[in-house]
Order: C-alpha cells, then sequence, then structure tokens
C-alpha cells in the first residue's frame, strides 16, 4: 500500500479533508498495530475561520499548524481526550484536518485494551467513532504533538485507492464559531455506519 506522501498534505484543508476519507489509518505500538479508515473528517481554514484554533494568531499551542504540512496538530480537549489533526496548506498558512472517525479494521483487541483505561469500551461499530474515543483506542498523546506522519514509523495514512460517495454536514461542536458554525466543512462516507453521532 501507498503511504501517503508530504505533497498530499500541501493543499487546503477543504481539498485534503474528503480526499482522505476511505484511506487507512495506521498506528503502530510496542503491543502490536491498530488500523482503521478513515471515515468522517473536518477541515479547519485557517485565522479567518472562527472554528479554527488559529483565529487568535499564532500561539505556543496551535504553534504546529503554521509549519509544515503532514505534520500532527494534537491538544486536550475537557481535561482529558485528545483530539488528532493533521495540517494541510502551505507552511505559514495554518490549516489543519481532524479525524473524526475511524472504521475498525485491525488490532481491534488491542484497541479495546487501550480504550479501558478511559471505560470507553462499547461496540465494535462504535469505539472509533468521535475524535476522543480515536485518540484513545489508537493511544495518542501529547507525545506525538509535532509528528510528520508522512515519515513516521509510528503513524502514517496509507492510500488503498478508494474513491467512496462523500456527503457533507456543518461541523460538530462550534456553536460559538458565528457565520462558519453552519459551514459545511464536515465530510463523511455516505451511509457509512462507523460515522459518528
Amino acid at each position: 500500500m501507498k503511504h501517503l506522501e508530504k505533497k498530499f498534505f500541501e493543499r487546503p484543508a477543504l481539498e485534503a479533508a474528503p480526499d482522505l476519507l476511505g484511506k487507512i489509518l495506521v498506528r503502530k505500538t510496542d503491543k502490536g498495530i491498530i488500523s482503521g479508515r478513515i471515515v468522517e473528517t473536518e477541515a479547519y481554514v485557517g485565522e479567518e475561520d472562527l472554528a479554527c484554533h488559529a483565529r487568535c494568531g499564532k500561539t505556543e499551542r496551535n504553534k504546529v499548524m503554521y509549519g509544515p504540512a503532514g505534520h500532527i496538530y494534537i491538544y486536550l480537549i475537557y481535561g482529558m481526550y485528545y483530539n488528532f489533526n493533521i495540517v494541510t496548506a502551505k507552511e505559514h498558512v495554518p490549516e489543519a484536518v481532524l479525524i473524526r472517525a475511524l472504521e475498525p479494521i485491525g488490532g481491534i483487541e488491542l484497541a479495546k485494551k487501550n480504550l479501558k483505561k478511559f471505560g470507553r469500551v462499547r461496540a465494535d461499530k462504535d469505539f472509533m467513532k468521535g475524535p476522543g474515543k480515536l485518540c484513545a483506542a489508537l493511544d495518542l498523546d501529547k507525545s506525538f504533538y509535532d509528528t510528520d506522519i508522512t515519515s513516521s514509523d509510528k503513524i502514517w495514512v496509507e492510500d488503498v485507492g478508494e474513491k467512496p460517495e462523500i456527503e457533507t454536514a456543518k461541523r460538530i461542536g462550534i456553536d460559538y464559531a458565528d457565520i462558519y458554525r453552519d459551514k459545511p466543512w464536515r465530510f463523511t462516507i455516505k451511509d457509512n455506519q462507523f460515522v459518528s453521532k
């Protein structure tokens, strides 16, 4: 399978986000490999996007968004869950794609064990729905901040040649974002049972 290269991410988030659907996210750990098909993404498009972490300019937290494409932007929300993003666009243009849900493929039992730390074990079709559960299942934390996903041996994205039918909707949990809260910048694989609610 072909690993996604940097040039895939060196374009606007609104192009990369739908194109990531159907790709395989692979996480290699000391205990085994976990993988899942990307079925849901959201695009965040820079300082003008009031839902984007770059809306107030460059900070210590979001500085990776201003760096090279293909690097990981991961952060803690609500003091307990991580959100996993991949930086896109040109350097100094702070855009990123949030990976919201995976369809489990490999390492399912290992992923469930990882989730037990959070008391979050559910049915197979539910446990990688939503960015917090996804990060817990893949054992992703702040140590992955600024990792280059195009050259890492611990996490990468593979292209299996799939071109799924895509649906769009507004992004989740951004009611504060004024005119940007209703932008159709959430992308899902049509009728996929693993998309988050």
